[in-house]
């Protein structure tokens, strides 16, 4: 898994130039323009957090860390 900032155009959403021939497959899409007030933001933030760090944080992807 890996987080990247992208822009969505209205129809598309526009990756990085350095992104741009990946393979397809699934994505998390997050719209931060829609995320309600501040203290909303933070409770979303911190479930947000916690999904990534159960998903992320597993034997098979601690190779990853190094990089």
């Amino acid at each position: 898994m890996r987080a990247v900032k992208a822009r969505f155009d209205g129809k598309r959403i526009l990756l990085p130039e350095d992104l741009r021939n990946l393979p397809p497959g699934e994505v998390i899409v997050v719209f931060t323009s829609l995320v309600p007030a501040d203290d909303d933001r933070r409770e979303w933030s911190a479930a947000q957090e916690a999904a990534f760090t159960r998903v992320w944080d597993n034997p098979e992807d601690a190779v990853y860390d190094a990089l």
